[in-house]
């Protein structure tokens, strides 16, 4: 599966654009609103006129980082 990160624009586009691909396609969320899809759904998000914009490396890489190295807990 081909896929790409990507950013809403809106939160309005956010809301409506998550619940699109969760129900017709297949969607993964990072933090700080980084959302990995399939390209072909990106016609779904066109289709509805929902903005996104694709997250560039450094965007993805720092998400990304952040789950895979959380900060240690304070007791």
């Amino acid at each position: 599966m081909n896929s790409v990160f990507i950013k809403f624009l809106t939160r309005e586009h956010q809301v409506r654009g998550y619940y699109l691909l969760a129900t017709r396609a297949r969607v993964s969320s990072f933090r700080d609103d980084i959302y990995q899809v399939p390209i072909h759904a990106l016609e779904l998000l066109n289709a509805e006129g929902i903005t996104y914009r694709r997250a560039p490396d450094a965007e993805v890489q720092a998400a990304h980082d952040q789950i895979r190295n959380p900060a240690p807990a304070v007791l």
